[in-house]
């Protein structure tokens, strides 16, 4: 398939090949709500990218993937410049893909496969040789590192307010009380709900919710420090320690772009 811009790919739902793919290279764009009939793999090689589905809000970073199961409602918004590269399975002809989501480690091997098949046409039956290629993808993919969608989303009125606006603008330091007055509801009662909805304190959630949105302002080419006061750290340090605690890896690493061919 060749790159094109969002507005401008094939339907993969309606494809003759069983696995078809996009190769899109673009500026900041936004997808509605939707889901495939198909399952889909969405490879980011540059930029970011926070993805919404099953109830939890997910970050990749370069060299990261999605994986979105077949009729999995979901949505996509992309950060400045990026890259990526989306792969649609057929479930008829691949039975036995994963139907659970996640966010997918991506190899060297891995990476230069959804390169390939991405490039391929959308209305012709695969040969013998792409037959093959696409085994040994889904094989990779199969013994690839995954995660969760890592922020779960609360579902209760009051808490929706309070995700919401802190991904919008993580910065904002309110306590529960103060919240409690905003959304009319006992400080103990938010505390509750957010571990009963989250299976996280507020303090953890807030955290998280800090960190995803650090990895994409990341992204998009910010500074550590311009990156730590806008998610709301008085200081790089405290920033650095608790995205290393998190991740594994100081802060900026995962957010350059990698080079694919």
């Amino acid at each position: 398939m060749p790159r094109c811009e969002p507005d401008q790919a094939i339907d993969p739902d309606t494809a003759r090949c069983p696995v078809v793919g996009l190769a899109i290279d673009t500026r900041k764009h936004e997808s509605d709500w939707h889901a495939h009939r198909r399952a889909q793999l969405l490879y980011l090689a540059q930029g970011a990218v926070t993805v919404y589905a099953d109830g939890r809000v997910g970050q990749l970073a370069p060299s990261q993937a999605v994986w979105l199961p077949a009729g999995h409602r979901h949505k996509a918004v992309m950060h400045g410049p990026f890259a990526y590269r989306s792969l649609y399975f057929d479930v008829e002809a691949y039975p036995d893909l994963s139907a659970s989501p996640g966010i997918v480690e991506i190899n060297a091997l891995l990476r230069a496969l959804i390169v390939r098949v991405a490039e391929w046409p959308s209305d012709q039956a695969l040969a013998p040789a792409q037959r093959r290629l696409v085994a040994t993808l889904l094989d990779e993919l199969g013994a690839a590192d995954r995660a969760a969608l890592h922020l779960p989303m609360p579902r209760e009125k009051r808490l929706r307010i309070v995700a919401h606006t802190l991904l919008s603008d993580p910065a904002v330091s309110w306590s529960l009380d103060e919240w409690g007055v905003k959304v009319g509801a006992s400080a103990r009662t938010l505390a509750r709900a957010f571990v009963r909805e989250t299976g996280m304190t507020f303090a953890q959630w807030r955290t998280q919710c800090r960190l995803l949105v650090a990895q994409t302002r990341l992204a998009e080419g910010l500074s550590v420090t311009t990156v730590a006061h806008m998610v709301g750290y008085a200081s790089d340090s405290a920033f650095i320690a608790m995205y290393r605690r998190l991740y594994g890896v100081p802060p900026g690493r995962r957010a350059r772009a990698s080079t694919f061919g």
